[in-house]
């Protein structure tokens, strides 16, 4: 698997787990800023960056 492939498939995961997680957020009252603190250390345990 190229490098491409590999980013794209650990940036496709690190979307998915974060987007499970935001609906028990908000379905759960989860404070926006412990939210957002989660959701990065997800995009850092995957290694990927939110911004592509």
């Amino acid at each position: 698997m190229d490098k491409t492939s590999s980013y794209d498939s650990k940036l496709s995961q690190a979307r998915g787990l974060a987007s499970q997680l935001g609906m028990f957020a908000e379905e759960n009252d989860i404070p926006k800023d412990l939210w957002d603190s989660l959701e990065a250390k997800i995009y850092d345990f995957y290694e990927v960056s939110r911004e592509r």
